[in-house]
């Protein structure tokens, strides 16, 4: 189960595809903070642990509210016998060997918001008096990366720079990362004159991913990765699916309760929200999310690749379509091209009997999948 924390809605960059909103709001209190984490806690089934993201805005802004709810978080969930993993996810601009050390000694992952080589991260990427932030970002994440076992990278690509995905991800691995998230900014203006591309460029992700391992060196790029597991399991199964409303939850600073961080922004929008922490969750809303979840594309029923197909994400759609259970047909031709690169990435490597790759898909099942 995920639970991500918006600990404050600031940021010290001005992001053209924010996602955390721009009105000044209060950050949350760390009483609110603490209810959110009972909550998570207590909605966790059993033998399921809690996996807490501490988001934002820019999370470090907030260091110390950050600290107070690690703490309050690990206690806790000791209390409750509960397992409970912390990560962050921060702009990287206020990284610094105080907030390293913290995190590898309490045992919190970073995530690093790095969109790619300078040129591409600064066109979307910058300080509020647009200076570039890529330089800043890059010295703190080398500096990290020495220093910490397990660091990651999420980039988000747009209309304007899709082209440049394999490109960006050569970048992060001769930059030390071999742990890489790709995201499309979703709510860009994405043209289906798009689709005639995407096969080309998927496929050079795919090349890449193949000539990695052919020269020994793992990596773990989720565009690939997620869809290979899929192959062996199956496709995918009710568990894995969009759960709106359900299976994760995120909490705005006010201590609104939303079904995903993405649906956070301004926290104005009632329609997507499910209650209040200090109020408890609003049923009948609840109940009209879950109504809207899942996928009602007609043309989506007879393909031959649905079960590898998330054509499910509640926020992806909703932000792509208007609707949370309306894909559209850009989204469809991205994963048509994403599941193919990923049948060819996984041929050349399983039937070749890679045997680093065989490591690297059998320690996902060795995790039961997740």
């Amino acid at each position: 189960m995920k639970a991500t924390l918006c600990l404050t809605h600031q940021c010290n960059m001005a992001c053209r595809y924010c996602y955390a909103g721009r009105a000044p709001k209060p950050d949350m209190s760390q009483s609110t903070a603490y209810k959110c984490i009972d909550f998570a806690l207590g909605s966790l089934a059993a033998g399921k642990s809690l996996d807490l993201c501490m988001f934002g805005g820019e999370p470090f802004l907030r260091f110390d509210l950050l600290q107070q709810v690690t703490a309050y978080a690990y206690r806790q969930a000791a209390v409750a016998g509960k397992v409970v993993h912390i990560s962050v996810t921060t702009n990287g601009t206020l990284i610094s060997p105080e907030i390293v050390n913290y995190a590898e000694e309490n045992d919190v992952r970073l995530c690093f918001s790095l969109d790619g080589p300078p040129e591409i991260h600064d066109r979307n990427r910058r300080y509020r008096d647009q200076r570039s932030t890529s330089e800043d970002v890059m010295r703190n994440l080398e500096y990290a990366a020495k220093r910490l076992q397990c660091l990651e990278v999420n980039a988000v690509f747009g209309p304007d720079t899709i082209d440049e995905i394999p490109r960006c991800v050569e970048f992060f691995v001769t930059s030390g990362i071999s742990l890489i998230h790709l995201n499309p900014n979703i709510k860009a203006a994405w043209s289906d004159e798009l689709s005639p591309r995407l096969p080309d460029i998927y496929t050079r992700l795919a090349n890449y991913y193949i000539a990695c391992y052919r020269e020994s060196h793992e990596i773990t790029v989720n565009l690939l990765d997620d869809k290979m597991l899929l192959f062996l399991k199956g496709g995918y199964d009710s568990a894995d699916t969009c759960s709106m409303g359900d299976g994760e939850m995120a909490f705005a600073p006010s201590g609104n309760i939303y079904p995903c961080e993405r649906f956070i922004g301004e926290d104005d929008n009632l329609s997507l929200c499910l209650g209040n922490i200090h109020t408890g969750i609003d049923l009948k809303r609840r109940c009209a999310l879950r109504a809207r979840r899942g996928n009602r594309n007609f043309e989506c029923l007879g393909c031959k690749v649905v079960k590898y197909c998330m054509n499910w994400c509640g926020c992806t759609n909703y932000f792509m379509s208007g609707q949370t259970d309306i894909a559209t047909s850009i989204l469809c031709a991205m994963e048509r091209a994403n599941i193919a690169a990923a049948r060819r990435t996984f041929d050349a490597l399983a039937l070749s009997g890679n045997e680093l790759f065989i490591q690297h898909m059998y320690r996902y099942v060795e995790a039961g999948f997740h």
